[in-house]
């Protein structure tokens, strides 16, 4: 059996005017918190004597990684510095490159207030971002500016104390997105079914009336490019919506007897139908305070299924008809998001998507397994496009660094 345990503790040696030294503890650095290792010599048999070793260095790189990143949350090891400077919407601080201040980097700005205890604290009157650098390594007297995001009345002379980021925010939308359905083999009182390679199978539909918006959820995931293109407040934004729009039609399938016979046909109404798409594109934010107007644009692919449900040829199992569309297009929107806390955000949005129109579908039908029986691409249909206003409301989290 291996044991081991790694850690750190810090401390802080402090030296006052009077030359007078005094140590203060820090924090604590766990690197392995798991139980010991364990394992048996009999299985040094195969010529891999090395194995205890290699084990004990993947647990030490474990435990440096680890060390690491609680070293790094703790209040004595954060980037800081001080406000050296303020107008009406910004500030200056002390730092720049050399300390390793990035763009858009987000920073606490702080003042050291006595308790009635007569205990020294700070206290947060705000946050700032980053949005020029100053380069402190060629001109030491260059200092970096920030936006006031939020907080007032700030002076020289505060602290400011990164809060360490990971460029990465998380979305959760409420989303409203189109989806539109023409009528189609409306006036047909049984529309002509569609020919499928296995022609027990066929089967007709017929939408009545133009459906509304989809009304569902989005998920996305923006990665900031700051760093990158050293332009501020600018993020890749990969996202999916999955919504749910309602379809006055009907499905016309076969009705099989227990001889495997065809003996009419029976209407199901589609109702309830899946829609949705993936996007990836770039969004820009403007921000006067804690308000952000934003701008951006996206690629997607959008697809639709409807479906119905029946019984196969035995009349005994399920199967299900399908009819699916997808479609790729753009769109471009323009919105608001409002800083809550550094780390939370709530916005809105409309977009206008640009889609053809298309007519052309999958039909498909598969067995309860989700097996299929049997298809056909190019399957005439109504007028479908996802083009049109699309709303959403969101909250925004931005994820903190990890290292």
């Amino acid at each position: 059996t291996h044991e081991i345990k790694l850690g750190l503790l810090w401390y802080k040696l402090d030296v006052n005017r009077s030359n007078n030294a005094s140590v203060a503890f820090v924090g604590r650095a766990l690197g392995w918190k798991l139980s010991a290792m364990s394992r048996s010599e009999e299985k040094d048999d195969d010529n891999k004597a090395n194995v205890d070793r290699k084990a004990f260095e993947e647990v030490v790189d474990v435990s440096c990684k680890n060390i690491g990143l609680e070293t790094t949350r703790m209040e004595a090891f954060k980037l800081s510095g001080g406000v050296t400077e303020t107008s009406a919407i910004g500030l200056r601080l002390s730092i720049g490159t050399r300390e390793g201040v990035g763009l858009d980097d987000t920073y606490w700005i702080e003042e050291m207030e006595e308790t009635e205890s007569g205990q020294i604290i700070k206290s947060k009157r705000g946050f700032v971002k980053v949005r020029n650098v100053g380069d402190n390594k060629k001109d030491q007297s260059a200092t970096s500016y920030a936006q006031v995001i939020t907080g007032t009345n700030y002076s020289a002379g505060l602290g400011a104390t990164e809060l360490p980021l990971l460029g990465m925010n998380a979305l959760f939308s409420f989303a409203a997105f189109p989806a539109k359905l023409s009528p189609f083999n409306a006036e047909t009182s049984i529309p002509q079914s569609i020919s499928l390679d296995n022609a027990q199978y066929n089967f007709g539909f017929k939408i009545l009336s133009e459906n509304k918006p989809a009304i569902g959820g989005m998920f996305a995931v923006q990665t900031s490019l700051a760093h990158t293109t050293n332009i501020s407040e600018l993020w890749f934004t990969i996202g999916v919506n999955v919504g749910v729009t309602s379809i006055d039609g009907k499905f016309y399938i076969p009705h099989f007897n227990t001889t495997k016979q065809i003996v009419g046909r029976d209407s199901v109404d589609i109702g309830a139908s899946l829609t949705g798409n993936i996007s990836a594109g770039l969004e820009k934010k403007f921000y006067f305070r804690r308000y952000g107007f934003l701008l951006g644009a996206d690629v997607k692919y959008s697809l639709l299924r409807m479906s119905a449900k029946g019984k196969d040829e035995t009349n005994t199992d399920d199967v299900t008809y399908k009819m699916t569309n997808g479609a790729l297009g753009f769109d471009a929107r323009a919105g608001l998001e409002i800083y809550m806390t550094p780390t939370f955000s709530i916005g809105m949005a409309a977009e206008y998507n640009l889609y053809g129109s298309a007519s052309a579908y999958t039909a498909l039908v598969s067995d309860k397994n989700n097996n299929d029986i049997t298809k056909k691409s190019d399957a005439p249909g109504p007028d479908l496009t996802y083009g049109g206003l699309g709303y959403y409301v969101w909250i925004n989290y931005s994820i903190p660094s990890f290292f």
